[in-house]
């Protein structure tokens, strides 16, 4: 089973494009039937990405986290992507270990199980047992996804533009793609991820986040190992008590506040498959492949407007979406529709998140008023642009936050805001 080359994956990336298209332009989607439209698209997108995996299927995973603005309907046929990736054979796989590994390598090997644990879009992980008697996790790259990624997200753009679903114009769309490219292709080098999962293993403040320890001897460019660490998936910790799911959850928080404010390094793929949970609250955290740096200037600025929001201070949320790059004119008095979605959106955290502890991440209402409230703020969309550089912690926390709702988690987010408002970067 081999990956397509790049000319066939483009044609069949563009293709779903196209088809996407002329579903709009053949007929208009009323309110009534918008929802099968868009679950038609994204099963079309499902088979199409799915197939094709690497930088592909990956695109599509990650455009299914962006639940707050996507359609809900093809948000959950993108997510299919999340669990559905299909394994390759053990044959091809071995084929990849006998090119990484020495015949040293191989002795430190005592089994090696067949059957991938996991498989994703750009690897797969299999359980072994070394001679010493340790179990590891065995994680392998795919052959050709690394050579496939360029003309993937080339061709992920221009399907993008065709089917006009996300709000960005073609600069900020293709800005957004390039900060794409760069993390891809630190994920695609599993060298970056061994320093990565070293990096994590050493920080601080992480009281019940565990990180796999590395077995460096037997890592390459195209296969990592590390320790094997046992967990529940979301499934079963989903019928775990409540007080054990909020234990989770104020973990998860934690952990996501020191990432950005005192380490200025995030985990950020952040989807279900990538954590496993115990009984004692604790989150074994894996996929460290997809990182982003967060530098000082903003996490002063994320700690601005958090302070602003609290405060109630829209000139100060202004100016400071100003200086982060959010505003498509920076410099200028907001204009009275601006104002009135400033308002709405800071009452409406303010309201939900800090008045009235815990935040119960189960309310469903919490996100279908934030839709009512974007939906209003349509006419002033294009006041506002992408900040690149911010993506992969925007997908971080909105990764999070679907995170916690699957595990129906309450936790105090009203301390947390605050002390976060008192930081000074």
């Amino acid at each position: 089973m081999a990956l397509p080359n790049s000319t066939k994956r483009g044609r069949r990336i563009l293709a779903a494009g196209a088809r996407t298209l002329g579903r709009g332009i053949l007929r208009t989607v009323t309110r009534s039937d918008a929802g099968a439209h868009w679950a038609r698209v994204g099963g079309d997108w499902y088979e199409t990405l799915g197939e094709l995996k690497g930088a592909a299927m990956k695109l599509g995973q990650l455009a299914s986290q962006y639940h707050d603005v996507l359609p809900p309907e093809l948000s959950k046929q993108l997510a299919r992507l999340q669990a559905d990736a299909a394994p390759l054979p053990w044959e091809r796989i071995r084929e990849v270990l006998d090119g990484q590994w020495s015949a040293h390598q191989w002795q430190l090997i005592a089994e090696i199980e067949h059957a991938p644990l996991a498989s994703a879009s750009i690897g797969q992980v299999h359980v072994a047992t070394l001679r010493d008697g340790r179990k590891v996790a065995v994680k392998v790259r795919y052959p050709g996804v690394a050579a496939a990624m360029d003309a993937d997200i080339n061709n992920l753009g221009r399907m993008l533009r065709m089917a006009g679903i996300l709000p960005f114009d073609g600069a900020s769309l293709k800005a957004v793609l390039e900060e794409v490219r760069e993390r891809m292709a630190e994920e695609m080098d599993y060298q970056r991820e061994r320093e990565h999962l070293e990096i994590f293993a050493g920080l601080p403040n992480r009281d019940g986040i565990i990180v796999p320890d590395v077995v460096t001897e037997l890592c390459s460019p195209s296969v990592v190992v590390t320790e094997f660490v046992s967990g529940s998936g979301i499934e079963v910790a989903q019928r775990w008590p409540q007080a054990v799911r909020d234990r989770i959850g104020e973990r998860y928080v934690d952990w996501m506040v020191a990432q950005i404010f005192d380490h200025g390094i995030v985990h950020a793929d952040p989807h279900p498959g990538n954590y496993s949970f115990r009984k004692d609250g604790s989150i074994v955290v894996f996929d460290f492949g997809c990182v982003k740096r967060v530098n000082g200037k903003d996490q002063r600025l994320i700690a601005e407007q958090v302070r602003a929001v609290v405060e109630r201070n829209m000139a100060a949320l202004h100016q400071s979406l100003g200086e982060m790059g959010s505003l498509a004119k920076p410099g200028r008095q907001p204009s009275a529709g601006l104002e009135r979605a400033y308002t709405e959106s800071t009452e409406f955290l303010h309201e939900r998140m800090i008045v009235e502890p815990p935040f119960d991440f189960a309310d469903p209402s919490f996100i279908t008023d934030a839709r009512a409230i974007a939906r209003r703020a349509l006419p002033v969309w294009g006041q506002f642009k992408p900040v690149p550089d911010l993506a992969f912690v925007a997908r971080s926390l909105s990764g999070g936050y679907w995170l916690l709702r699957r595990l129906e988690a309450q936790v105090d987010l009203r301390e947390r805001i605050v002390e976060i408002a008192k930081r000074r970067h």
